[in-house]
């Protein structure tokens, strides 16, 4: 059995942080975890709300 001991990072190592990419990640007990795109779903209920507020009342 192996047992893989990495260090957790701290927030301000989360804060500087920069992989090179465009991924966001979340900072979760001292581990970075991918965060996923943004669902099609999301995308039309946001335009819905652009175009809602812009809408002169």
């Amino acid at each position: 059995m192996t047992v893989s001991a990495t260090k957790k990072m701290t927030f301000e190592e989360f804060l500087q942080f920069d992989d090179g990419t465009d991924t966001l990640y979340e900072l979760e007990n001292g581990e970075l975890i991918p965060m996923p795109s943004e669902s099609e779903l999301n995308c039309r209920i946001a335009m819905f709300l652009v175009a809602y507020f812009l809408t002169p009342r």
